[in-house]
């Protein structure tokens, strides 16, 4: 058994955009939780051997065929009582997202960790103060993509952060 998740995965740029937040937060704070992890927006994670990974791959490939790409727009910051850190998308974007996510979760093949507060997190387990600091330091962002697809993502026990190993196009996504 493995670690995996499902997730939007953003344009390489955001990607970028995102990576030097963390390392702005990083120059601020010192090292913290998640710093070294790739922008996305987690909709499930969960254990799987190669029949269970199998299911996975085949329903996530038939939801993907019936989604059409959607602009997105992060706009603003979070936090969660755990002491996460977070980009949040704009009052549009977030019930897009939910009803997505929600959907993906209502026939998904087998119990999985889900995630119904579509989020990009800059950090994780920060401290009280860590947070006052990243809040200042990163009030407000203005993050446009266009989602167009999903990853399936493995966790890597070396590195302790997840690759993707799939991708999985929205219909029409390749036309953009």
């Amino acid at each position: 058994m493995h670690g995996y998740s499902i997730a939007i995965s953003p344009s390489d740029n955001v990607i970028e955009q995102v990576r030097q937040l963390k390392q702005q937060l990083r120059s601020a704070i010192g090292w913290y939780g998640s710093v070294n992890a790739q922008a996305h927006i987690t909709f499930n994670v969960f254990q799987a051997g190669a029949a269970e990974l199998k299911l996975w791959e085949r329903y996530t490939t038939g939801f993907a065929a019936q989604q059409q790409p959607l602009p997105l727009l992060f706009d603003h910051t979070g936090a969660f009582a755990n002491g996460a850190f977070f980009l949040a998308p704009d009052v549009v974007s977030e019930p897009l997202l939910i009803r997505m996510m929600q959907a993906f979760h209502h026939q998904a093949p087998m119990p999985a960790s889900i995630s119904v507060k579509p989020h990009m997190s800059i950090g994780r387990r920060l401290s009280p103060l860590q947070l006052i600091a990243a809040q200042q330091l990163i009030p407000e962002v203005g993050i446009r993509f266009v989602c167009t697809g999903l990853v399936l993502r493995r966790f890597n026990n070396t590195r302790k952060q997840y690759d993707i190993i799939r991708h999985f196009p929205f219909t029409d996504a390749a036309a953009l």
